[in-house]
């Protein structure tokens, strides 16, 4: 009965261990798919934000990206776009959440796969976007290139995914 008693013991203070010891130190996967909510966070907002908070965030999403970063969006409706470097993204963002009134942005069927060097992964996943309160989707495939800068994950590279039409 005591043996039995020990191992129960020490089966529950090993689980308690591996679970503290995932606390504490995440997988990359998981820090960078906690980074994609964050960035979707920090690009919602809604009509009765101010002026000022919407400006802060907007700064906030630069935080997100390398300084040498780099969005390349393309759609059938609004053609190419490319924004380069880090302030330029904020100084964009800004322009963007000002002429909004609200926006929800979600990123779905995230899938992480980080390079064998665990100094840069790749993040291929749909994000989907609600302008205005309206119920009509802006949906794109996108794929990003993470790298990992003085042990933070941060954004190098956006860009669309060319899906079948």
């Amino acid at each position: 009965m005591r043996i039995a008693v020990r191992l129960i013991f020490l089966a529950a203070v090993l689980a308690a261990a591996f679970w503290f010891w995932q606390v504490l130190f995440p997988s990359p996967e998981k820090i960078i798919r906690k980074q994609m909510t964050a960035l979707a966070t920090a690009a919602t907002f809604s009509s009765s934000d101010s002026i000022i908070a919407r400006g802060l965030k907007a700064r906030r999403i630069g935080d997100f990206f390398t300084p040498d970063a780099q969005i390349a969006l393309s759609g059938p409706d609004s053609g190419d776009r490319t924004v380069s470097g880090r302030e330029d993204i904020a100084d964009k963002t800004a322009m963007a959440f000002s002429s909004l009134q609200a926006l929800r942005v979600e990123f779905v069927d995230v899938s992480v796969t980080v390079a064998s060097d665990r100094q840069s992964a790749t993040v291929t996943c749909t994000g989907q976007v609600h302008a205005n309160d309206q119920k009509d989707l802006g949906v794109q495939e996108l794929q990003l290139q993470f790298q990992k800068v003085d042990g933070h994950w941060l954004i190098a590279r956006i860009e669309s995914v060319k899906t079948l039409t």
